[in-house]
């Protein structure tokens, strides 16, 4: 018997109760019997906020592989592939009972007692689902050209067998059928026959009650009204996404509280610290937001928390979690301690977080774990905006841009505005006040947050 060495999904820790979501979907890398040094990477994993790679540490013979490539919603700890020793017969390495069990899901095959003859079916039925898959993808996958050409031949999308990417309909592709089939452009009589029949549908559809057209309501097709569509199959963590906002609204008491700043004296304050010959690095207003958001929280640290077991948890720290746009959805990666830190140093760790972060090299303990989140679109626009709130956090501070306001001596000054998300069970009014207070005099008196030191807070 080969000395096996099981390889599980680590690498993925997180709060606890942030367990039950941390599922992942996973691509092998590695081929059976192949030797793996340390270092390797053996497989992708996707989780719903980034796509890693899953390190080897030891080195010898990849014997089994559990999970196989795509393989979704994978726990945290979950066996992913059996390794041996360079010594050892990979071939006599077994995956133990209890996996063996759970890990085929092609379960509607009747038993038999040939085992090749049972592996065989399996292999075919997963291939006749794999060439069903792709061929129900590829009707709704159609160049626009192709399309266009389709419409004028009156060609239907099954009948046509893509060769593009993932199955997808070329031009090629529909000139290639009509050639083989000699077909002719259909005559504007016969298109001017279609139109008008649909017409005359349409009228006849919006004579009927809402209660008949809702009964009558046809299946949905490649056409609604006259609009053409097609499916776009979500990634795995953007479903992640809607299901995790989805929980936030359904579950999380959401009230919302906004006050205005002027910020005169940080865009003043700013331009100096950039005009510096001395410095490092040209911050930016949302350093300065971060910071007056981190002392913030020491000061009301009643919104430095999380609700979990009809329980209020303070936490110790204050690490920001600021949202970063990405290809594949919104990702939070965390300043830790944003209240300890300098204007400077908050710059440059944002920066390199939100690069780690669109090239999807965030690691878990980047983006786990933060006790505030800020979400700022001011630098695209917009005004003013309300965000979801991130849980189990309390809450989320969403940014709009700065605008030229009159004050009360008719002035011309900058006002920027932030909106509260909170979560109303353990927030109440008051103290949310207190938040915004505190946040509103460090953005008006910016020189307090480049102490470095927390002693510097505000006593209301």
């Amino acid at each position: 018997m080969a000395l096996k060495r099981e390889v599980v999904l680590s690498g993925l820790t997180a709060l606890q109760h942030h367990r039950s979501a941390m599922e992942a979907t996973t691509a092998v890398y590695g081929c059976i019997g192949e030797e793996i040094n340390p270092g390797d990477a053996l497989c992708e994993i996707q989780t719903d906020k980034a796509t890693m790679t899953l390190d080897t540490e030891d080195e010898g013979i990849l014997a089994k592989i559990v999970k196989a490539d795509n393989s979704n919603d994978v726990k945290v700890g979950a066996l992913i592939a059996i390794m041996c020793d360079k010594e050892e017969d990979w071939k006599n390495v077994k995956v133990p009972e209890t996996e063996a069990k759970a890990a085929p899901e092609a379960k509607s095959i009747p038993e038999q007692k040939d085992g090749k003859q049972q592996q065989h079916n399996i292999e075919k039925q997963q291939s006749e689902q794999s060439k069903e898959q792709q061929r129900t993808a590829s009707h709704h996958m159609i160049g626009p050209a192709a399309r266009t050409l389709m419409e004028q031949y009156g060609i239907d999308s099954s009948k046509i067998q893509g060769s593009g990417p993932k199955g997808v309909i070329m031009k090629s592709d529909v000139q290639k059928y009509i050639d083989s089939k000699q077909l002719k452009i259909k005559s504007h009589t016969q298109q001017d026959e279609k139109q008008q029949k649909s017409e005359e549908k349409k009228k006849s559809s919006e004579q009927v009650t809402p209660i008949q057209q809702q009964k009558s309501k046809p299946p949905s097709s490649s056409t609604s009204q006259g609009r053409r569509y097609h499916d776009v199959e979500l990634s795995s963590i953007r479903k992640a996404i809607a299901k995790r906002l989805t929980y936030s609204k359904t579950s999380i008491p959401h009230q919302y509280a906004s006050i205005s700043s002027n910020v005169d004296r940080v865009l003043q304050l700013r331009k100096q610290m950039i005009a510096d010959p001395k410095a490092i690095t040209k911050v930016s207003v949302n350093d300065f937001i971060i910071k007056a958001v981190a002392y913030s929280l020491r000061q009301v640290p009643q919104m430095n928390g999380i609700y979990e077991n009809d329980n209020l948890k303070l936490h110790s720290t204050v690490d920001i979690s600021v949202a970063v746009a990405t290809d594949s959805g919104l990702i939070t990666p965390i300043v830790f301690n944003a209240d300890r830190r300098t204007l400077n140093d908050i710059n440059l760790n944002v920066k390199n977080l939100a690069v780690k972060a669109r090239e999807g090299k965030l690691k878990p303990n980047e983006f786990q774990g933060g006790t505030f989140t800020i979400s700022n679109l001011g630098m695209f626009g917009i005004s003013h905006f309300s965000a979801v709130i991130n849980p189990p956090q309390l809450g989320i501070l969403a940014i709009g841009k700065n605008d030229l306001q009159l004050n009360e001596q008719l002035k011309a000054v900058n006002k920027l505005k932030v909106t509260l998300s909170y979560d109303a069970r353990v927030c109440d009014p008051a103290t949310t006040a207190l938040f915004l207070q505190a946040f509103q005099s460090y953005m008006e008196y910016p020189e307090m947050l480049t102490k470095g030191k927390t002693e510097t807070i505000f006593d209301f």
